[in-house]
């Protein structure tokens, strides 16, 4: 008889699961809470999917201890980002690389990735089955059972336009056991909650009787004390950060920051904001040192003499945004209008140091609303190589779900199709080096 694979989770990491188990023979169920399967891979990239990077992965993921990091740079060598192309050009994608490293579908359209997938999983026989939520788990020694309310939808009509308004809507529920051989949980973490990621995995994770390091929000703002952050709100400026944690430097990045009405933004924000987010749950304080003239190696050697008939205000909008300027001069009680000779060269270059060096104090990330995925999960010490629980026997654990988060740039999602991969072919009692080429 064919295995019985269950996979609880229709995203990036359980679709993947569910091909790679299929190909090595596996009867699947993907079993997807929300109305649709794939909605995060929607998201990914600006819509574009950014599916991988071709750079070293070393550096760029975070877990809790040195022993998750060497696992999952094992992972990742074991399913690279060439592994990963190869496995989409063989199901109809065919990817490009940017100067970056991040590769993308060629047509950089993220509805794509979520078609091969969809579409692979049909040739295979996989059924999926979405409006299912998990209520509870039964393992066995040798299989189990997942209990699942299954939602039952139809067309109602909304309002009074003649039936042309339609909408989608539960009608019914059923309550329904669903058996396994293997169980592969591929629920996502908390991030994104409007596309299924809801933390639902951590409480039947919990249940199989493994811990859960806090999950907090990653690749996420940062909101801020201050009461000037409306007056910059719109500035984009590429600068160089520093995040300081109980005042001691822990993280640099360098790229465009966005300045919003509540503190900062931006892909420079986003790479150490799980550092930032974790400091802050644990009750450190993060300060963030925002240099808004990189360009310039010593604000010192700034000639500001030629230019005394100039309103300080203007001369720094020569180097800044206008809305920056303005902010520098007043921080440093310097009126409108007033120029750089009357105000002397020491006080000007003090409003240089100050653009090199703005010190903002983080409050707390945004939500989870707001984040691209999770910092924190199931520790990767309770699972085996293949990502088998050694806390349940036949169950697997994937994707966000574990203790696992990149920065930004593809490396969650190559996380996620690796981890998808290696258990998928795993629960089927198989390998990801089989040929599948038919």
């Amino acid at each position: 008889m064919k295995n019985r694979v269950v996979i609880a989770g229709g995203g990036a990491s359980g679709l993947t699961a569910a091909i790679f188990a299929a190909e090595n023979g596996a009867d699947v169920t993907v079993l997807e809470h929300r109305d649709r399967v794939g909605k995060k891979i929607l998201m990914t990239g600006n819509g574009k999917c950014n599916l991988t990077n071709m750079s070293d992965v070393h550096g760029n993921y975070y877990s809790s201890d040195s022993y998750s990091l060497n696992k999952i740079y094992d992972t990742l060598g074991r399913f690279d980002a060439m592994k990963t192309r190869d496995f989409f050009k063989r199901i109809g994608l065919y990817t490009k690389e940017k100067r970056d490293g991040g590769v993308y579908p060629v047509s950089e359209q993220a509805s794509i990735v979520l078609d091969v997938l969809r579409g692979e999983c049909d040739r295979l026989g996989v059924n999926i089955r979405t409006d299912c939520d998990i209520t509870s788990i039964d393992p066995d020694e040798m299989s189990g059972c997942v209990h699942i309310t299954q939602y039952i939808r139809e067309e109602k009509e909304q309002g009074k336009n003649g039936g042309k308004n339609k909408k989608n809507v539960v009608v019914s529920e059923k309550k329904e056991t669903v058996h396994y051989d293997r169980l592969i949980l591929a629920t996502g973490g908390r991030a994104a909650p409007a596309s299924g990621s809801d933390g639902s995995g951590y409480r039947l994770a919990r249940k199989l009787g493994h811990s859960i390091i806090e999950p907090l929000p990653a690749l996420v703002q940062l909101r801020c004390y201050g009461d000037f952050f409306k007056e910059v709100s719109g500035v984009r400026a590429q600068s160089r950060l520093v995040l300081y944690i109980d005042g001691n430097p822990a993280a640099g990045q360098e790229g465009e920051l966005q300045l919003t009405d509540y503190g900062i933004s931006g892909i420079p924000v986003f790479q150490f904001s799980r550092l930032a987010s974790r400091a802050l749950y644990e009750g450190r304080t993060c300060e963030v040192g925002i240099n808004f003239i990189p360009y310039i190696a010593r604000a010192a050697d700034v000639d500001t003499a030629h230019f005394y008939y100039k309103p300080v205000q203007e001369f720094l909008s020569g180097l800044v945004h206008k809305k920056v300027a303005a902010l520098i001069c007043k921080k440093k009680g310097i009126p409108v209008g007033v120029t750089v000779g009357q105000t002397g060269s020491d006080k000007v270059h003090e409003c240089l140091d100050l653009l090199a060096d703005f010190r903002v104090k983080a409050a707390e990330p945004n939500s989870f609303e707001n984040a691209q995925v999770c910092c924190g999960g199931v520790p990767l010490a309770e699972t085996g190589d293949n990502f088998e629980s050694r806390k349940c026997k036949n169950v697997y654990l994937v994707g966000e779900l574990l203790d696992c988060d990149g920065i930004c740039g593809g490396y969650n999602l190559q996380w996620a199709w690796a981890t998808g991969a290696i258990a998928g072919a795993a629960a089927a009692g198989g390998s990801i080096e089989k040929e599948v080429w038919k």
